[in-house]
């Protein structure tokens, strides 16, 4: 009876024990479940991230897209237009040139009516040589009249170079023939014709300044020579070489200062300030110079702007007078030849 509650007993107490571990083991599967639930809203989280991500990134991707679209759009529309200009430019070129050429073309062939008709003179006028003495003097007649049309096309082609070196040698000595300007000194310029207007109302009136005249010098400089001497008189003022702009009303010190009457003195300046190299000194914000070297103030943009105004007057006209003085040549060299073989 005792085997059997001891038994009995036993089996109680097996069953309690199996019964805590199912209870064990159901506590942990809820808690495995519970975790696995965790996990899973944990995935879907992730997984929702994950997929906005993805969106963004595909829309931040589409959007670098269309803005390198618009670029290469815009560097596309960019080049037709530096393409059109290209054109335009080149097209202007071909006008250009075809200009040039129609120029060219028609010195050539005036170049050619001119050795024909030195051709034709010679061979109306001169016989045939018949001896070595007229045999070179028709070889000398044709290289003069080779020459000639040589000389012919080069001066439809002048060099800008030459005639500024022209123009620059040949002002300082036609300077006391030049009208006076406003452009350096306007107070200290008179135009010429001015000046002779005056001279003819003070003849008309009987007003010319006597006591200038009695103190003026009987052996007087020319406008020229007197430039030269205020060389070297005022070293620091009037230069040669490296040339400063002149100060406003600078010829009541000159006149001040030197024996010669007003309209000499003026003309000297005239002279000096119609030079190219003073013209091209004349610039804006340059410091001009007194009698004694002394800065007195700035050249304005107007009176800058007036002198190259005037530089290219000075050359322009330079040219002309070169234009026409070949021209002459030409022309007397070709009257000579044809009175020389007129029969």
């Amino acid at each position: 009876m005792d085997r059997l509650e001891a038994l009995y007993s036993a089996l109680e107490h097996e069953a309690d024990t199996q019964r805590q571990q199912r209870d064990t083991e159901r506590q942990a599967r809820a808690a495995l479940e519970s975790e696995n639930a965790r996990l899973r809203d944990a995935l879907a989280q992730l997984e929702q991230q994950a997929t906005s991500a993805a969106t963004a990134d595909a829309d931040a991707h589409q959007h670098a897209l269309a803005e390198a679209e618009r670029a290469l759009a815009a560097e596309r529309h960019e080049r037709e237009q530096l393409a059109e200009q290209l054109a335009a430019a080149r097209q202007t070129l071909q006008e250009q040139q075809a200009q040039l050429s129609a120029v060219n073309e028609a010195l050539l062939a005036r170049d050619a009516q001119l050795r024909e008709l030195v051709e034709q003179a010679e061979q109306a006028s001169a016989p045939q040589p018949s001896t070595n003495a007229e045999a070179g003097l028709a070889a000398q007649q044709e290289a003069q009249a080779e020459r000639l049309a040589s000389e012919r096309l080069n001066v439809s082609q002048p060099a800008a170079d030459a005639q500024t070196t022209t123009a620059a040698d040949s002002s300082e000595a036609q300077a006391s023939q030049a009208q006076m300007s406003q452009a350096q000194t306007p107070q200290a310029q008179v135009p010429q014709e001015q000046e002779a207007q005056q001279q003819n109302e003070e003849a008309e009136q009987g007003e010319a300044p006597q006591a200038q005249q009695a103190s003026q010098p009987e052996s007087a400089p020319s406008p020229h020579a007197l430039l030269k001497q205020w060389y070297k008189r005022y070293p620091d003022t009037f230069f040669k070489g490296h040339t400063r702009p002149l100060k406003i009303g600078i010829h009541i010190e000159l006149l001040e200062n030197e024996p010669w009457d007003n309209k000499l003195v003026r003309r000297a300046l005239a002279g000096y300030v119609h030079l190219p190299r003073y013209l091209k000194a004349v610039r804006a914000g340059t410091q001009r110079v007194d009698l004694s070297g002394q800065s007195v103030g700035a050249v304005t943009e107007d009176e800058a702007r007036h002198a190259r105004q005037q530089l290219d007057e000075l050359t322009r006209q330079q040219k002309a007078r070169e234009e026409q003085a070949t021209d002459q040549r030409i022309s007397h060299k070709l009257s000579e030849l044809m009175t020389k073989h007129r029969p």
